[in-house]
C-alpha cells in the first residue's frame, strides 16, 4: 500500500525535478546576494552624495562625518558639478549648504539648508534627508548649553561686547576643538545583522520555504482517501490511524527524498523532521495550493529569513516560533517532532469526521 502511495506521487517525477531544479538555482542567486550582503555589512548598496558647501567652516565637516560611513560616500563639489551628476543619475541627491550657516547654527537663527533629491531613487533620498537631518540636529543641541548660558548672561546685564569676547568665542572655540575628536565623545555599539553565519542563516530558511511550497505540486494528492476506501478498511477491522500511517508513509517518502538536497545546508536529523512535518501539515491541510503557499510564505517571515530580526520590533520575535524555518535552523527537532504528531492526531481526527 506505502508503494502504491509513492507510485502515484512518482507520477509528477518531471514537475518534482524541474521544482528541485527550481529551487537549487534560486538558492544559487541567493547564495550570492548573501555572499555579497555578508562582505558590505549592510542591506543598503553604498552610494555617493555630493554636498555643495557654501559656508566652508571645519564644524560642518563634523556633520556630515557624523554618518559617512558605510552607507554614504560624501563628494564635495560645485553647485553646477552637483546638478550636472543629479541630472545624470551619477548621485541620487546632494545637500547644498548656505552661507554663513555655521555661525548662524551657533547664533540660534534659522538658516535651512536644502537637500535635492533625484525622484528615480526615492528611498537613497529619504535616507540622505533623514541622516543630514540628524546630524544637524546634533549639532544645534549640542549648542543649548551656549544659547542658556548667552540668555543668562544678558540677563544678569553683561554688555554685549563681553559676550563676544569672553563667552562667545571661547566657548565656540572650545566646541570645536572638541569636535575635531567626536569620534571618542560617542559609545560604538555594533549591532550583527544576524547571529552566526550570514548565509548559513538566510540559506537555511530559505530551503525550509522551497520544502514547503513541495506540497503545492503534490497538492492534488493530498486529500485523502475516497470513502469507500475506508469504510472498507473498518470492515476489515483496520484502525483508522493505520490507514491514514499508510497515506502519511507514501507522502513521507517521496518528501524525504525531495529533502535530499537540503541536507548539506540543514543537516540530515533536520532535514528527516523537516519531511516529517511537511507531509502532516500537508496531509491535515489538504488540497489548497494557496493556502500552503501563504502559510510557507507567514513561516518564512516569522523566522527572520525576508526581514533580519534586528530590524523588526522586539515584540515581534516571540513570532518566530511559530515557525517552522526556525526550529530547523535553531536545530529543534523534538518540537518539530511533536508539532508533527499534533498534525498527525489531526488529520485522523478529520478523516473519521468525514
Amino acid at each position: 500500500m506505502i508503494l502504491l502511495e509513492v507510485k502515484n506521487y512518482l507520477r509528477e517525477i518531471w514537475a518534482i525535478i524541474a521544482f528541485l531544479a527550481a529551487g537549487l538555482l534560486i538558492a544559487w542567486v541567493l547564495w550570492f546576494g548573501v555572499l555579497e550582503l555578508g562582505d558590505r555589512g549592510s542591506l543598503f548598496e553604498p552610494f555617493t552624495i555630493g554636498v555643495v558647501d557654501n559656508d566652508g567652516t571645519p564644524e560642518l565637516i563634523f556633520v556630515f562625518d557624523f554618518f559617512n560611513e558605510y552607507v554614504i560616500d560624501l563628494e564635495f563639489m560645485t553647485e553646477e558639478e552637483a546638478h550636472q551628476k543629479l541630472a545624470s543619475g551619477e548621485i541620487p541627491a546632494f545637500v547644498e549648504l548656505p552661507h554663513r550657516f555655521t555661525q548662524d547654527v551657533f547664533r540660534g537663527s534659522n538658516s535651512p539648508f536644502t537637500v535635492h533629491i533625484d525622484s528615480r531613487f526615492p528611498l537613497q533620498g529619504n535616507l540622505v534627508q533623514m541622516l543630514a537631518s540628524g546630524g544637524i540636529a546634533y549639532l544645534s543641541a549640542s549648542q543649548a548649553g551656549v544659547y542658556a548660558t548667552l540668555g543668562y548672561a544678558r540677563d544678569a546685564g553683561v554688555s554685549s561686547e563681553d559676550i563676544q569676547r569672553n563667552l562667545l568665542i571661547p566657548v565656540n572655540m572650545a566646541y570645536v576643538q572638541q569636535m575635531l575628536n567626536f569620534e571618542d565623545i560617542f559609545k560604538e555599539e555594533v549591532v550583527h545583522l544576524v547571529e552566526g553565519s550570514i548565509t548559513d542563516y538566510f540559506i537555511v530558511r530559505f530551503a525550509v520555504f522551497w520544502h514547503m511550497l513541495s506540497l503545492i505540486i503534490l497538492a492534488k494528492f493530498l486529500c485523502g482517501y475516497p470513502s469507500g476506501v475506508m469504510a472498507r478498511s473498518k470492515l476489515a477491522k483496520i484502525p483508522q490511524w493505520q490507514v491514514c500511517g499508510i497515506k502519511w508513509a507514501g507522502l513521507f517518502i517521496v518528501t524525504g527524498l525531495m529533502s535530499i538536497p537540503l541536507m548539506p545546508f540543514v543537516g540530515i536529523l533536520e532535514a528527516i523532521a523537516l519531511s516529517v512535518f511537511v507531509s502532516t501539515f500537508g496531509l491535515l491541510i489538504g488540497k489548497h495550493p494557496l493556502f500552503i503557499f501563504f502559510a510557507a510564505l507567514l513561516m518564512y517571515f516569522a523566522s527572520g529569513g525576508i526581514i533580519p530580526y534586528v530590524f523588526l520590533p522586539r515584540e515581534l520575535l516571540l513570532m518566530r516560533w511559530l515557525s517552522v524555518n526556525y526550529w530547523v535552523a535553531s536545530g529543534n527537532i523534538l518540537l518539530i517532532l511533536g508539532v508533527s504528531l499534533c498534525f498527525f492526531s489531526g488529520y485522523v481526527l478529520k478523516t473519521r469526521v468525514r
